[in-house]
C-alpha cells in the first residue's frame, strides 16, 4: 500500500482537486451565456480535468506544474472562444480543434483576431511560469507500477467520460449547447458523437440524398431532352466565382458610394437571376458556404459535421456539381491562390469530381493586393487557363470554380488615409471607419473582376454562363454594432453571353433570395445542363 500510496500522493490529490474546483472558473466567463452546472455536466467536467492533469503528470512528474498548465490551457481555451464569438458570432466547437495546426501554419488568418496584447503577452506569460514552477518543484518519483496505475485511470475516466458524453441529446446550436454543458463539456461531447456509428449513418445518408446523385442517374435523359438555351446541342463553359466576404456593402449605410460596385450593378440588371444569397456562415467558415454551393445539400442536413465539413467527408463518397459536370463530360478546374491543403481540399476534391487544383503555387508571390494574391491574378488565371482550354480541347465544354483571397480579413491590419476614405463615402458614416474603408478598396477590386470576366465573355463565340456569389459577409463586428446592422446574407448572380446576344422573353432577369444549397441547381437549370425534374426521385 505504501508503494501504491507514496509520500506525494496528498500533494497530487489536493492539485487536482484544486485544478478541478478552478475549472468551473473560466466556464463562467464563457459567452455569449454562462453555462448551467448540475450533476451530470460537473462530473463530466471533472473527469475531463482528471484527464488532462493525469496526463501532464505523467508526462513532467509535477502536480504543481500540472495543475497550472491545465488551468492556463482552460483560461486559453475560453477566451479563444470569446474571441471566436466576437469575431464570427459563434463560440468554439470540437471541428475547430482539427484545424489548431492551420493558426501556425497560417497565422495572419487567425491570431489577430485574439488582440494584439495577449498574443505577445500570453507565450511570455506561459513560459516564464513554466520555468518558474519547473525550477522550484523537484520532479516525482515514478516507478513503473505508478506510471501504469495513472495509465488504467485515465483509460477508466476516458471509458466513463465518453459513457455521459453518448448520454446527452444535443441541439446541434453551439450556443445552446454551451449553456447546457459547459465550453469544456460540448466540445468532448461534440466530439465523441461525431465519430458514433448512428451520426456516420445518418451523414451517410444525407450524402446520398445528394440532388447531384439522381441527376447523375439521369444523366443521358437530361443530354437527350435538354440542351443549353440559344446554343442548342452545345454546352456552355461554366465559371463560378465564390468571393471572399463579397456582399453589397452599400446596405449597411447610405453614405456609401453607389460606384463602389457600378459593374456588379450592370451585371445583375443583363443577369437571369441574382439577389440575396442565405449562406451557413458569418464573417468565417468559407468551407461551409463552399460544402453547401458544391454539395447541393442543407447546412442543417449534416449534422454534427455541418461546421466543418471536410473533416469527415473526405473518406466518404460526395455528389457534387463537378462530379455532374464530368459526368457530362465537363473538364473541372478548381482555382484558389491558397495553399490547397487548407481544409483538407486537396483530399477531398478530386473525390468531389475536379479534375485539377490550381492553388498558390501556381501564382506570381508578387500579384498582391494587401497581404493576398489579388482578385486581378485570379482574372487572368480563369481567362488563362480558359483560352488554353478552349485551343486544345475547343469541343469539351469547362467548369471553373475559382475561390479568391484578396478581402480576406483580418481587415484592421490594413491601414486607409482620409483621402481614401473621401472616394467610397458621400460622408463618413461613423467615427472609425478603417475596416469598412478597407473592406471597400478590396471589394471595388471584386467589382472590377466582374466586369473583366464579363467582358471577355461577350466576347467569346462559345457559350460562357457566369455565376458569382460571396461566400459570407466580412467580419467587422464593431462596425456591424455602430451601424445596426445585423443582416447575413452575401450575394449572387447569374450571367450568361446568350444573354446579352439574343433577347428571350423566357429568360427575363429576376431577383429572388435563394440559399447557398440551391445555387448550383439553379445556376445549372438556367444554363440548360440540369432538367427542373431530373433532380426529382
Amino acid at each position: 500500500m505504501q508503494d501504491l500510496l507514496p509520500s506525494y500522493f496528498p500533494t497530487l490529490a489536493l492539485a487536482l482537486l484544486l485544478t478541478i474546483a478552478f475549472s468551473f472558473l473560466p466556464e463562467r466567463w464563457v459567452k455569449p451565456k454562462t453555462p448551467k452546472i448540475n450533476f451530470r455536466t460537473a462530473l463530466l467536467q471533472a473527469l475531463l480535468v482528471s484527464i488532462l492533469f493525469l496526463a501532464v503528470t505523467l508526462i513532467v512528474q509535477r502536480p504543481i506544474f500540472s495543475a497550472l498548465a491545465v488551468s492556463i490551457f482552460l483560461i486559453i481555451l475560453s477566451g479563444v472562444s470569446n474571441a471566436k464569438y466576437k469575431a464570427l458570432r459563434e463560440p468554439l466547437v470540437f471541428s475547430d480543434i482539427a484545424m489548431f495546426s492551420q493558426a501556425f501554419k497560417h497565422p495572419r488568418l487567425y491570431f489577430p483576431f485574439l488582440g494584439l496584447l495577449p498574443v505577445i503577452a500570453a507565450p511570455i506569460i506561459i513560459i516564464a511560469l513554466i520555468i518558474t514552477v519547473l525550477s522550484l518543484e523537484p520532479a516525482m518519483a515514478f516507478t513503473a507500477q505508478r506510471i501504469l496505475i495513472s495509465i488504467l485511470a485515465i483509460a477508466a475516466f476516458v471509458f466513463i467520460a465518453r459513457k455521459i458524453a453518448l448520454g446527452f441529446t444535443l441541439t446541434q446550436e453551439p450556443d445552446q449547447d454551451i449553456e447546457c454543458l459547459g465550453l469544456l463539456n460540448s466540445i468532448f461531447v461534440y466530439a465523441i458523437q461525431a465519430r458514433t456509428p448512428a451520426h456516420q449513418q445518418t451523414i451517410q445518408s444525407t450524402l446520398a440524398e445528394s440532388p447531384f446523385n439522381s441527376a447523375i442517374e439521369n444523366i443521358d435523359k437530361v443530354n437527350n431532352e435538354k440542351s443549353p438555351p440559344h446554343f442548342e446541342g452545345v454546352f456552355s463553359n461554366i465559371t463560378v466565382i465564390q468571393s471572399e466576404s463579397f456582399f453589397d456593402a452599400r446596405r449597411l449605410h447610405d453614405s456609401i458610394k453607389p460606384d463602389v460596385l457600378k459593374n456588379f450593378d450592370n451585371c445583375n440588371q443583363q443577369s437571369t437571376q441574382f439577389g440575396k444569397l442565405k449562406v451557413p456562415a458569418w464573417g468565417a467558415n468559407t468551407m461551409r458556404t463552399e460544402f453547401a454551393f458544391l454539395s447541393g445539400l442543407k447546412y442543417q442536413d449534416l449534422g454534427l459535421y455541418r461546421y466543418y465539413p471536410y473533416q469527415y467527408l473526405h473518406k466518404m463518397p460526395i455528389s457534387s456539381i463537378a462530379s455532374y459536370l464530368s459526368a457530362q463530360g465537363y473538364r473541372c478546374v478548381c482555382i484558389h491562390p491558397h495553399p490547397d491543403s487548407f481544409f483538407g481540399r486537396d483530399r477531398i476534391f478530386p473525390q468531389m469530381g475536379f479534375d485539377e487544383f490550381i492553388d498558390i503555387k501556381d501564382f506570381d508571390s508578387n500579384n498582391t493586393f494587401g497581404p493576398y494574391i489579388s482578385d486581378q491574378a485570379v482574372t487572368d488565371k480563369i481567362l488563362e487557363i480558359t483560352h488554353q482550354h478552349e485551343t486544345n480541347k475547343p469541343d469539351q465544354p469547362l467548369f471553373i470554380f475559382a475561390i479568391t483571397m484578396e478581402n480576406h480579413g483580418p481587415l484592421h491590419l490594413e491601414k486607409t488615409t482620409a483621402e481614401e476614405q473621401h472616394s467610397y463615402f458621400e460622408k463618413k458614416p461613423l467615427t472609425a471607419a478603417n475596416d469598412l474603408t478597407v473592406y471597400l478598396r478590396h471589394l471595388q477590386n471584386a467589382d472590377k473582376m466582374i466586369a473583366e470576366l464579363t467582358h471577355a465573355y461577350s466576347q467569346s463565340k462559345k457559350p460562357q454562363a457566369l455565376c458569382f456569389y460571396g461566400d459570407h459577409i466580412p467580419s467587422m463586428p464593431n462596425i456591424y454594432q455602430q451601424l445596426d446592422y445585423d443582416e447575413e446574407e452575401s450575394d449572387y448572380f447569374i450571367w450568361q453571353n446568350a444573354q446579352s446576344k439574343i433577347s428571350d422573353p423566357m429568360k427575363s432577369q429576376t431577383e429572388q433570395m435563394i440559399s447557398a444549397d440551391s445555387l448550383a441547381k439553379t445556376l445549372l437549370t438556367v444554363t440548360g445542363n440540369l432538367s427542373l425534374n431530373s433532380t426529382e426521385k
